[in-house]
C-alpha cells in the first residue's frame, strides 16, 4: 500500500489545524474585546476582614495613598465596611472622668488618619460614610464624622472639587461641615432621610442640631424627612424635625404633603402640630385634587375634619380633579354621618356645590344606598329644600337614582316635598325608570310604594306593550300591570299542578290499603295494590304502611303541599 500521499499530507494538515485554532482564539479575543464586558473586582479578603473587625494595624500595612481605591463591587470603602459591621455602645459620661470613647469611634478615627479622603468618598449609590452611620443608628460615629468635617478643610484640588460639586445647590457661604451633612446620594437621600427611615431619634437630633437651616428637599421618590416621619407615624422624630428645623419641607410623593399623611393615618396630634406651623396646608391638594379634608371625609376622621375646617373653611368647597367631588360628596357616598354633620355645621352652604355631573350629596347617598345620610338631610330644613329635587346633568333628581328598598327605612318617598312626578331629559319620572328596568321583587315593591304616595307613570313615552301605538293606560284603582298579570297567571298554573299531584298522592297511598278477603283465606288482590287484612289484624281500609315513620312523614308533607297550593 502506497503511504506516500498520507505522509505528504500530514504536515500540511497539522499546520491547517493550528492555523484554525489560532484564528478561533483571535476571534474569541476580538469578540470579548468587542463586547467590552466589565470585570468586577472585589476587595482583598484580608483587607475586608480587617475592615470588618476594625484592625487598623492591618490597614496601615497598605499604601495609604491607595487605600481609598480598595473597594467592594459596589464601591464601598473600608470605612463603609466597618460602619456596616460596627456595634455601637451607648456613650457613657461618668461624673468626674473624661468621656469614654467607644471602640467604634476610635477605629473610625484611626481609619480616617490613615486615609483622610475616605470621609468624603461615596460608593456607587452615592452614599458617604455619614449616610451609612445614620442608617445604622451609629450616633457616636455620626458625631465624629461631622466633627472631623469641621476640623478639616479642602487641601487638594480633587477633594475640593468633589466637595463643592456636592454643594452646588447650597449657598456659597455654607459651612464646610454643612456641605457634608447635605450630601445627596443618587436617590437624593440625605443622612437625615436615612436616620428617619430607620427611626434613629438620637441621630436625627444630631443632624438637625448641626444644620437647622437646611430645608431637606424631597428625594427621587418625592419623600422628605418630615413626610417620612408623618407617614410612618414616628411621632417623636416628627416633633423633633418640626420643632428644631427652621425651614422644613412638607412635600411628599404624588403631590401630597405631611398633612395628608397625618390625616390619612388618623393622627390628631401630628395634624394639630402641622396646622399650628403652616395652616395653608389645609387647602393643599395632591395630584388627584384631594385636600386633607377629602381624605378625612373618606376615612371618617370626624375630629380631624373639625381641625381642618377651623384652619381654613375653604377646603369644604374645593373639588377634586377627576369628578369634581367635594368632601361632602365623599361623606355622602361613604355614609359617614359624623363627618357630614361637621361639614354642614361649619359650612352649611357647601351642599350647593355639585360635581361635574351636577350631582349633590343626596344623589350620591341614594345611589350608594346610604339611608342614614338621607335621614340627616330629611331632618334638616335647609338641606332638604336645597337637595331633594335638584337635577343632575341628565335631569335626574335623587328620586330617579333610588335603586334600593330604602323606603322601608326612611320616609323619603312619603315626604311631601319630594317631587315624585319630576321628569329627566329622557322624559321619564322615577316610576318610569323603575318599571323600565328588569323586574325584581324590591323594584316592584318600590313601584307600589311610589304609586301609594301619589306617583304615576309619566306617559311621555310609548311602551312596547301598547297596541296600535296607544299610550300607556293609567294604572288607577290599583290595577295590575301586564308584568304582574303574567306573574299571577304563572303562579296559578303552578299552584294547580301542585294541588293535583298532592291530591292524587293522598288518594293513592304508597303500599295500598288493607282489604277484607273475598275468600277469607288472607290473600290479597295484587292488581288493586291492596292487602287482605287478617282476621285479627288491622281494620280493612287502613294504609298498609301506616305504622311506619316514612309514611307518617309522607302524609304530613303531602298535606302541607295541598294546603299551601290554594
Amino acid at each position: 500500500m502506497d503511504r506516500t500521499p498520507w505522509t505528504d499530507q500530514t504536515p500540511s494538515a497539522s499546520v491547517e489545524v493550528v492555523d484554525q485554532e489560532a484564528a478561533a482564539t483571535d476571534i474569541k479575543t476580538d469578540e470579548a474585546a468587542a463586547t467590552d464586558v466589565p470585570i468586577l473586582m472585589g476587595m482583598d479578603l484580608d483587607v475586608f476582614n480587617a475592615a470588618k473587625e476594625g484592625k487598623t494595624e492591618v490597614l496601615r500595612g497598605h499604601d495609604p495613598q491607595h487605600l481609598n481605591q480598595i473597594l467592594t463591587p459596589t464601591g464601598n470603602t473600608v470605612l463603609h465596611v466597618y460602619i456596616a459591621y460596627a456595634i455601637t455602645p451607648k456613650l457613657v459620661k461618668p461624673k468626674e472622668e473624661a468621656p469614654i470613647k467607644p471602640t467604634s469611634v476610635v477605629v473610625v478615627e484611626d481609619i480616617l488618619q490613615v486615609c483622610p479622603t475616605l470621609l468624603w468618598q461615596q460608593n456607587e449609590s452615592g452614599e458617604t460614610a455619614l449616610h451609612m452611620a445614620a442608617r445604622h443608628g451609629c450616633a457616636d460615629i455620626v458625631e465624629l464624622l461631622i466633627r472631623t468635617a469641621k476640623a478639616r478643610r479642602c487641601e487638594d484640588l480633587e477633594q475640593g472639587t468633589a466637595a463643592f460639586a456636592l454643594s452646588s445647590s447650597s449657598e456659597e457661604e455654607a459651612a464646610y461641615w454643612n456641605i457634608y451633612i447635605r450630601t445627596l446620594s443618587k436617590e437624593k437621600d440625605t443622612a437625615l432621610h436615612e436616620a428617619v427611615r430607620f427611626k434613629h431619634l438620637d441621630v436625627v437630633e444630631i443632624l438637625i442640631r448641626e444644620d437647622p437651616d437646611f430645608s431637606y428637599p424631597p428625594n427621587v421618590a418625592g419623600e422628605t424627612p418630615l413626610y417620612l416621619a408623618a407617614e410612618r407615624r414616628y411621632k417623636a422624630l416628627f416633633s423633633e424635625i418640626l420643632r428644631t428645623c427652621k425651614h422644613p419641607t412638607y412635600q411628599g410623593p404624588i403631590g401630597r404633603t405631611a398633612l395628608h399623611a397625618a390625616v390619612i393615618h388618623g393622627d390628631e396630634e401630628m395634624t394639630k402640630e402641622i396646622l399650628n406651623k403652616k395652616k395653608d396646608l389645609a387647602i393643599a391638594a395632591d395630584e388627584k385634587g384631594w385636600t386633607p379634608l377629602h381624605y378625612a371625609a373618606f376615612y371618617d376622621r370626624a375630629s380631624i375634619v373639625t381641625q381642618l375646617l377651623e384652619a381654613d373653611k375653604c377646603s369644604a368647597y374645593m373639588r377634586d380633579e377627576a369628578d369634581k367631588k367635594t368632601a361632602l360628596h365623599i361623606a355622602g357616598s361613604k355614609g359617614h354621618v359624623r363627618v357630614m354633620k361637621q361639614l354642614i355645621s361649619y359650612c352649611p352652604d357647601c351642599c350647593e356645590v355639585v360635581d361635574q355631573r351636577r350631582r349633590n350629596a343626596l344623589h350620591y347617598a341614594l345611589e350608594k344606598r346610604q339611608s342614614r345620610i338621607i335621614d340627616i338631610i330629611m331632618m334638616d330644613t335647609w338641606l332638604s329644600n336645597v337637595l331633594l329635587n335638584a337635577k343632575d346633568v341628565d335631569g335626574n333628581t335623587p328620586l330617579h337614582l333610588l335603586n334600593a328598598p330604602l323606603c322601608t327605612e326612611t320616609p323619603f318617598i312619603v315626604y311631601d316635598k319630594v317631587d315624585k312626578m319630576a321628569f329627566n331629559k329622557e322624559n321619564m319620572n322615577a316610576l318610569d325608570v323603575i318599571e323600565a328596568k328588569d323586574s325584581s321583587t324590591f323594584k316592584g315593591y318600590l313601584a307600589n310604594e311610589l304609586k301609594r304616595n301619589g306617583a304615576s307613570s309619566g306617559h311621555r313615552i310609548l311602551s312596547e306593550n301598547d297596541n296600535d301605538g296607544q299610550k300607556l293606560k293609567e294604572n288607577e284603582g290599583g290595577e295590575d300591570t301586564e308584568t304582574y298579570k303574567n306573574i299571577r297567571e304563572s303562579h296559578l298554573i303552578v299552584a294547580t299542578l301542585v294541588a293535583t299531584v298532592a291530591f292524587a298522592a293522598g288518594v293513592t297511598m304508597p303500599g295500598g290499603y288493607y282489604q277484607a278477603s273475598d275468600q277469607g283465606n288472607g290473600t290479597s288482590n295484587v292488581s288493586r295494590q291492596n292487602v287482605t287484612a287478617p282476621s285479627n289484624g288491622p281494620t280493612p281500609g287502613y294504609a298498609v304502611l301506616s305504622k311506619t315513620q316514612a309514611f307518617k312523614s309522607f302524609y304530613i308533607f303531602n298535606m302541607i303541599a295541598l294546603c299551601l297550593s290554594w
